[in-house]
């Protein structure tokens, strides 16, 4: 498995931006740009998307090499691989009035998502997932280890918020 690197994350952060496509991290990076350092070691770039901004958003990862790799549940999650084996999983939301999305998961119940929240990768302010968010995304699945990890982390920055 290739690292995705926090450097990279950013340059494709800035990549989507630069297009003009609104993105916000989610997943383990979100995760680690809430604590507002890097954790663990990532495989692979999470991120949310405007589900009418997706089509784009493939098409632009495609020019910097990321190719298709599994679009079977494309109202959840598309996931697009690199040559150098390192990845980037899109999760298309639907915008929904006054602010926020609606998002889709692998049951085909859809949830609500509020505006991304401040979080940081690498020193570097980004949008990423909100914190309840999170913690509701990880649920209704065998947890690996690294999400165990991140589950911890949330916990820790709820904790540290409540105090």
């Amino acid at each position: 498995m290739t690292i995705m690197t926090a450097e990279r994350a950013l340059e494709l952060l800035d990549l989507l931006s630069d297009k003009g496509i609104e993105v916000w991290v989610d997943g383990g990076w979100a995760v680690d740009a809430l604590v507002g350092r890097q954790t663990r070691e990532h495989g692979d770039l999470d991120l949310g998307v405007l589900r009418p901004q997706l089509d784009a958003a493939v098409e632009v990862l495609a020019g910097v090499g990321y190719e298709l790799t599994d679009a079977r549940y494309v109202e959840v999650t598309v996931q697009l691989t690199h040559s150098e084996g390192h990845r980037v999983d899109l999760h298309p939301s639907t915008p929904v009035p006054g602010g926020g999305t609606q998002q889709t998961d692998f049951d085909g119940n859809t949830y609500y998502i509020p505006p991304p929240t401040d979080g940081h990768i690498a020193g570097r302010p980004v949008r990423c997932l909100p914190l309840e968010t999170q913690l509701h995304t990880h649920q209704g699945y065998n947890l690996r280890p690294q999400d165990h990890h991140d589950l911890e982390l949330l916990r820790l920055v709820r904790k540290s918020l409540d105090d």
